[in-house]
């Protein structure tokens, strides 16, 4: 039913919907092809949660949202199936089409889920199911490091020594620790004790992942945290300014010893953690760290931007990718850059608008500003594994990542519509409604 307003009914979520948002947030850490598909358990679990909000009638979303996807639908789908393979004189593959669009149906549907997840007051919920997964399988991916476990070894490890958890890659599985990281960062009250285990098990989950954007990847979350940090900073308060002196003061201190004995911790991590030797390179020789074994990236990207000169309007559409990929002189494979990978299908006009759309939803407005502190954490949260995935996303194809489409849900309605979330907080009975063209 299609009406004029959006509307946030008072919390009536049952502990089976709670149950079943848990479950899908632990499982968002694995996916495995089966079948020549990218499946995960948690892509069951959102039908069961979609079935059980319908039946409620409470899953809902704004119709300018739903007009914009299947206008985008129907020019993508036109686009790929008949101007492209005109142009570059090739079979049209309808099978690979449906194949790619049927992803892109999937993760609008984690976007949809994202979007009431918040609007119904679960984001803690899938934050605490998703930091939960992800600790329990680092934890043991490091204890198969210790201890042979052959069913485990054979499904955790790639190539016999990366951990990819229960991924099918193992710089995916890194990003997804990292998002779980920036959680465990963020996240309160958690006794120190806990979420320094916790930090830990990620930290050497990432290093056993071997996986050299990763570390990257930490280097500067951790470097935009404490920028952060310091610039919420009350200058006027003295202790505060004093203190920051004493902290630069002791690690500049602490960093020449450190640098002193490197070479012999990076030798004992090695021994215990042999694909380390792949990020050790980023400690001791950067230019060849990002380029040498496995880790090159030009040629795929050479191949992207050849495919976006050539069809920088609308781009090459949806399963037609690798098949003008090998009408270049370079790697037919994917971009392994998702700003490239879109561009390439999806055109540069269409790509500049949807990352300006993502962006836009990384700025606070008043709306987005509540007097509650635990809704303030979460968007804090939600916008830091956006940006996670906005960096990650140089290196690694992304656009069909589960757990970034429902984030971006999530952001969008917490920044465009969390005065609702700030109503309901209050404890009103009545329905409060924000204006816009419409709901499912």
């Amino acid at each position: 039913m299609v009406a004029n307003s959006l509307q946030l009914d008072k919390r009536r979520d049952t502990p089976f919907i709670i149950v079943i948002v848990f479950l899908l947030s632990i499982f968002l850490n694995q996916s495995n092809v089966l079948f020549g598909i990218n499946l995960s358990l948690s892509d069951f679990l959102i039908l069961g949660l979609v079935i059980s909000l319908i039946m409620k009638q409470e899953l809902k979303l704004p119709l300018t949202h739903i007009v914009t996807f299947s206008a985008f639908s129907i020019l993508i789908l036109f686009h790929s199936l008949f101007i492209i393979p005109n142009q570059y004189m090739i079979a049209a593959d309808p099978l690979a089409t449906l194949i790619d669009y049927t992803k892109l149906l999937v993760v609008f549907l984690y976007y949809i889920i994202g979007f009431n997840l918040s609007r119904l007051k679960l984001t803690a919920v899938f934050l605490n199911g998703f930091v939960v997964g992800a600790v329990g399988i680092g934890f043991l991916g490091i204890l198969i490091s210790f201890v042979q476990i052959p069913y485990l070894s054979s499904i955790m490890l790639y190539g016999e020594s990366r951990l990819i958890g229960f991924m099918n890659d193992p710089n995916f599985f890194a990003v997804i620790q990292c998002c779980a990281l920036s959680i465990l960062l963020r996240m309160k009250p958690i006794n120190i004790f806990v979420r320094s285990g916790a930090i830990g098990i990620i930290l050497l989950s990432i290093i056993s992942s071997g996986s050299k954007s990763a570390i990257i990847l930490v280097a500067l979350y951790s470097g935009y945290l404490l920028i952060g940090k310091f610039l919420r900073i009350n200058k006027t308060t003295p202790s505060k300014v004093i203190g920051s002196l004493f902290l630069i003061l002791g690690l500049s201190s602490i960093v020449p010893t450190l640098l002193k004995y490197s070479d012999e911790l990076l030798a004992m991590i090695i021994e215990r953690f042999p694909t380390f030797s792949r990020v050790e390179l980023l400690f001791t020789d950067f230019s060849s760290a990002v380029s040498d074994g496995g880790s090159g990236r030009v040629q795929v990207w050479e191949t992207a931007r050849q495919m976006i000169d050539s069809a920088p309007l609308l781009g090459v559409g949806l399963g037609n990718y690798i098949n003008i990929a090998n009408q270049f002189i370079h790697d037919p494979n994917v971009a392994h850059n998702t700003y490239l990978q879109l561009a390439a299908e999806w055109g540069i006009v269409l790509t500049a608008l949807f990352f300006l759309y993502v962006g836009s939803t990384l700025i606070d407005n008043k709306r987005s500003i509540s007097k509650n502190d635990q809704d303030n954490q979460n968007r804090q949260i939600i916008r830091d594994i956006l940006i996670i995935f906005l960096i990650a996303s140089i290196s690694i194809s992304l656009n069909n990542a589960r757990i970034f489409w429902l984030v971006l849900g999530m952001s969008v309605f917490q920044t465009r519509y969390s005065d609702l979330l700030t109503q309901s907080s209050k404890g009103e009975n009545q329905h409060e409604n924000i204006r816009d063209n419409g709901h499912l």
